[in-house]
Parts: structure tokens; sequence; C-alpha cells
């Protein structure tokens, strides 16, 4: 639902879906696929980076379901590469407001 009707903001790291939900706070889903991020330990590092990021920002995002999916060329990107897109990413949110 939030993938197809949600406003979507997207880099080379980074596809973010984000929905209103009615909800009072901010909810987290996670799309990372095994053909796009290969083995279990790239997938499981991507999907704690992102869970991560989330934990930290998530109060000062609205009251939103935001998805994160993954691209290919996360799988070989530098961890502090991935938590600086993610982090552009939530500003964006929360200037959408």
């Amino acid at each position: 639902m939030v993938r197809q009707r949600g406003r979507r903001f997207s880099d080379a790291y980074f596809i973010v879906s984000v929905l209103a939900n009615h909800e009072t706070h901010p909810r987290l889903g996670l799309a990372i696929a095994t053909r796009t991020c290969g083995n279990a330990v790239a997938r499981n590092l991507i999907k704690r980076l992102a869970r991560e990021s989330f934990r930290l920002n998530q109060y000062e995002l609205p009251a939103v379901d935001v998805t994160i999916a993954a691209r290919d060329t996360a799988r070989l990107a530098p961890a502090s590469a991935l938590r600086a897109s993610l982090d552009k990413h939530w500003k964006s949110i929360a200037r959408q407001g």
C-alpha cells in the first residue's frame, strides 16, 4: 500500500516510500530483496543500518508509514554512505511534514 500510493524519494542507494498513517508515531517497513542485495550477511547489514537510522530519527518524523527498498548499489556501498543517504531521506520526510 505504501509503495503504491505513497510519496517516493530515491537516490543511488535507496527508494523510500512515505504515506501518512492514522497512528501517533511513524512506522518502518523494509523491502531488502535477496536478488538486489545478495546473501544474508549483506541483506542483514543493510536492514540493521536502516533500523538503527530510523530509531535515531523517528522523533523528528510526522506520523507516517515509511518503506525502504535497497538498490543494487547499496550492497557495495560503505556503511557511512548508507547512513548519510538515510539521514538525507529522514530530513526530506520531516520537511514535507
